[in-house]
């Protein structure tokens, strides 16, 4: 019953399933790419199959039923290395997106500790620094502060590096930082499943060496330099989707990038609006369920000062 009602409680909490879709879908791209390399690479089997039956080449049948045992075997003992890698997979994209979504929690945080009549020095988190947020929430929390002081809030006049932006800006440093990581993990995914796609290829090796070579006097060589050959040009697809995976990965990452710009613009919109006398601006996120707890504390916020203050 209480792990009931915790899955409950976690599925009902729009941060959380943010989140854990963002890992899932990590998972899901290279989970993707895995399979498409091992699907490729059966293929390339299926027709060395029908080329070694074709030709005659004695051994070819017990080399055509002993094909998937012997070949997959080895996959079996890499399972629980494949699945620690998908949870590591998954935990990536989980912190990256807690990270992401930090400065708006930083900011909802420091509202809600000052609603609760707290000290709280607001200090953001500059590992995850959405400069226009970040600056502009300073100076916002700044003039709060002095406003406080006098006992009334009125209208203030906003720098003109402030009053110009009238649309995301793009945060360079943010958005790099954050593709570097997520190219990192990609091509550390990538090789992973490269090792994969060469473990099965050495045994397709020791597997013609041991039912084909074997039985028919010098097609040992042949045999080798055919699969060798066939994986050299298999290799050119091979790469390939390994550069279509990384490429993936950072479509996602421009996909991120996108769930925190446009609400970051949103929050330094509204702030800016309220510090010029527009008292009742108010922070309206449409489609970014996973800031509304945090949207939430910003306009409580918002209006405890312009009840007390205005």
């Amino acid at each position: 019953m209480e792990l009931k009602n915790l899955l409950v409680r976690l599925y009902n909490d729009e941060e959380f399933m943010f989140k854990f879709g963002t890992g899932i879908k990590f998972v899901l791209i290279s989970l993707g790419f895995t399979f498409a390399v091992l699907l490729f690479t059966y293929l390339l089997l299926r027709i060395d199959l029908v080329y070694f039956v074709a030709h005659g080449y004695p051994g070819a049948v017990e080399f055509q039923d002993a094909f998937y045992e012997f070949v997959y075997s080895s996959l079996y003992d890499e399972i629980p290395y494949a699945i620690g890698a998908m949870i590591l997979i998954y935990f990536l994209g989980y912190y990256l997106s807690s990270i992401m979504i930090r400065p708006f929690k930083v900011i909802g945080v420091h509202c809600e500790e000052r609603l609760k009549n707290r000290e709280n020095y607001y200090s953001p988190d500059y590992l995850s620094d959405l400069k226009l947020l970040t600056s502009f929430s300073i100076f916002f929390f700044s003039k709060i502060d002095e406003a406080k002081i006098k006992g009334k809030l009125e209208r203030i006049d906003v720098p003109q590096d402030f009053t110009r932006i009238h649309k995301p800006v793009f945060e360079k440093n943010f958005f790099f930082n954050y593709i570097f990581v997520i190219v990192i993990f990609a091509l550390l995914a990538s090789l992973s499943i490269l090792i994969m796609n060469n473990v099965i290829r050495e045994q397709i090796f020791l597997l013609s060496q041991k039912l084909l070579s074997t039985k028919s006097s010098g097609s040992g060589k042949a045999i080798r330099y055919f699969i060798e050959e066939q994986f050299t040009v298999a290799d050119i697809a091979v790469y390939f989707l390994m550069g279509v995976h990384i490429l993936m990965y950072c479509l996602f990452g421009v996909h991120l990038y996108g769930k925190v710009s446009g609400p970051a613009f949103a929050v330094f919109a509204t702030m800016r609006s309220f510090l010029k006398g527009n008292f009742h601006s108010r922070v309206h996120l449409i489609g970014h369920y996973y800031l509304r707890e945090d949207c939430r504390k910003i306009n409580k916020y918002l209006d405890y000062i312009q009840k007390d203050l205005t």
